[in-house]
């Protein structure tokens, strides 16, 4: 071998055992959908900085979307729900955002309150993420690059009152169990003043603590039925947690105005039917 080819090949080594570090960031992208979740894995470099950036456009014409806000969350047990861990300042004219939080795995969230508020239960012509959970994982030193789509609310929320913003002196406190009889913490108990409970749910419950606790308060006394969700919005999609008192047949509680009734037990299965996109106001 002459010298130049020696030279030639020596180059060629170098370029090939080097050609990762060499692309740009954001070009070693992938992304992945595992059990209803998509995971993101698109970096940029971060300058000094680490944390998640990226763009919230209209998912049908890919418009941009401003003053909108990405909620980051370290987990999934509030179903996405409430106070986030951050918030984005609102989004620009060009729906960018750019957040530095530690290194981690988050979920990220976008909505856009047509009232303009950071936080509270989204309304009819709000904007916000599908139900498709965004996962990222940070890196130290890098941004994250997480696009969102957002779609405009037609129907009000599976329910609104994922906080519940009123006590009142009358309601119902349970627990939500799986079949094994453990806790299902993040979840929510819903009531509904007849036995048809494939719709909208009349009441819902405070977030269900790690203990499964919840608390339903309600404006009057009366006969109510009593059923347990995972998520907000929708309805069960197969293996999500769901459960009805009674099961089959719906059990009516009776509650005395003024009072509580106590100790109520929702069991949660996974889900069996078939879900149908589009069904926020009859769930299935």
């Amino acid at each position: 071998m002459n010298r130049a080819s020696w030279w030639k090949g020596l180059l060629l080594l170098l370029i090939v055992f080097n050609l990762p570090a060499c692309l740009p960031l954001a070009e070693r992208a992938s992304e992945t959908a595992t059990s209803g979740d998509l995971r993101v894995s698109r970096y940029v470099d971060g300058q000094g900085k680490t944390g998640i950036t990226g763009q919230v456009v209209h998912k049908d014409s890919g418009a941009p979307l401003a003053e909108a806000y990405v909620n980051i969350y370290p987990d999934a047990v509030s179903n996405l729900l409430g106070p986030s861990q951050y918030i984005s300042s609102p989004t620009d004219a060009e729906g960018r955002y750019n957040l530095e939080v530690p290194p981690g795995t988050y979920y990220v969230v976008a909505r856009k309150r047509m009232s303009g508020q950071a936080a509270g239960p989204l309304a009819q012509g709000d904007y916000y993420s599908e139900h498709q959970r965004v996962i990222t994982t940070v890196e130290e030193g890098t941004l994250a690059l997480v696009d969102l789509q957002v779609v405009p609310m037609k129907a009000p929320m599976f329910f609104q009152k994922s906080v519940v913003d009123k006590r009142t002196e009358t309601g119902i406190r349970g627990r939500l169990v799986d079949a094994a009889g453990k806790p299902v913490p993040g979840s929510f108990a819903v009531a509904y003043t007849d036995s048809d409970v494939r719709r909208l749910p009349d009441f819902a419950s405070t977030l269900s603590d790690q203990q499964g606790n919840f608390t339903i308060f309600l404006p009057k006394g009366g006969v109510y039925y009593l059923a347990g969700r995972l998520h907000a919005w929708d309805m069960p999609r197969p293996g999500e947690l769901y459960g009805r008192l009674g099961g089959e047949e719906p059990a009516p509680v009776e509650v005395v105005p003024g009072g509580f009734v106590e100790n109520i037990l929702i069991e949660m299965t996974p889900f069996s039917g078939e879900y149908k996109p589009g069904k926020s106001r009859r769930p299935y």
